[in-house]
């Protein structure tokens, strides 16, 4: 045992016999705080090992290994497990939905914030936080009543496209409005949490209401933006039912917006029950949802570089 954890223990230890009342309750709860902390951490640890265990045969099978990932032929039948296709679905699926939801959701959090009338913000705000509450296969119906038939009928034809309706796009669409309700209330919680003082710092120094709004409020909110983006990112990425309901669940790469698509929580929820008692099938299915857990980690974690380096460059860190 290494010199540091033995003063680290013996601190502990010694903190335990001397505390007493308000200081001993206090003690306590940062363990307890500690605890949640390692818990939720070895949980995320146990259920990658548990990915990794279940996704070894495909990864050491002939028929698999590590080319699977750039392989784009999907067809149990003939031992072929390239899931290039459902990356590639995933990842285009998330970024359209991303583009559409995070500007659109801090431009809402911001009119909400600082524009809209007090009489009416409250009424908006439990509307939208009504929207989050809405189960996603109830978006998917909609999607598949509203949506499709518009980029069919409509939209395709507008750009000399013909389309089923179920593709890419929709699958974006539909992803892109589940996700504002989290972006705008979050994001609104942050920029109402800037404190009055900067506001007014900033019109007295002869700055408009929109430069206040744009460049110190949103500023100074940045780190609860940031915040509203990653869950918004974690959402996207691993949402099913609505996103499988109307992309079309095609084994193409989409090379357009209006080619259907498929990701990769799609092709897991599909095929799951039938591959269970075929060890390469099931396999190949958990490398999908390993790969899907590294891409939502991965994302989380530019996210958070890219918010810390907005702070930087505004003086916030």
């Amino acid at each position: 045992m290494s010199t540091s954890v033995r003063s680290f223990i013996s601190r502990v230890v010694r903190e335990i016999r001397t505390s007493k009342g308000a200081a001993r309750i206090d003690l306590f709860g940062r363990f307890g705080l500690l605890i949640s902390a390692l818990a939720s951490s070895g949980i995320i640890v146990l259920i990658f090992t548990f990915l990794w265990y279940e996704s070894a045969p495909i990864m050491a099978s002939p028929e698999g290994g590590i080319g699977i990932i750039f392989n784009t032929t999907w067809d149990p039948n003939r031992d072929l497990y390239g899931i290039a296709i459902f990356i590639v679905g995933s990842f285009m699926c998330t970024m359209l939905a991303i583009g559409i939801a995070v500007p659109l959701g801090i431009a809402g959090a911001l009119h909400l914030s600082e524009f809209c009338p007090h009489r009416l913000r409250g009424t908006i705000r439990m509307i939208i936080e009504m929207m989050a509450a809405i189960p996603s296969i109830v978006y998917g119906l909609w999607a598949y009543l509203v949506i499709v038939p518009w980029i069919k009928n409509d939209l395709g034809p507008l750009f000399g496209v013909e389309s089923s309706g179920l593709s890419l796009l929709a699958g974006g669409l539909i992803l892109a409005i589940m996700l504002l309700p989290t972006i705008v209330t979050v994001s609104d919680d942050a920029l109402r949490s800037v404190p009055r003082t900067l506001r007014e710092a900033s019109l007295a120094l002869g700055a408009t209401s929109t430069e206040t709004a744009k460049k110190v409020v949103m500023g100074a909110a940045m780190p609860g933006i940031g915040a509203a983006i990653v869950l918004s990112l974690g959402r996207a990425v691993g949402e099913t039912m609505a996103v499988l309901m109307v992309t079309g669940n095609s084994l193409q790469i989409p090379y357009s917006l209006f080619d259907p698509a498929y990701v990769m929580t799609s092709i897991i929820t599909n095929q799951l029950g039938y591959a269970f008692v075929f060890p390469l099938w099931r396999s190949a299915l958990f490398s999908v949802a390993l790969v899907l857990l590294l891409m939502s980690v991965s994302f989380t974690i530019m996210a958070k570089l890219f918010i810390r380096w907005g702070m930087k460059t505004r003086g916030l860190r």
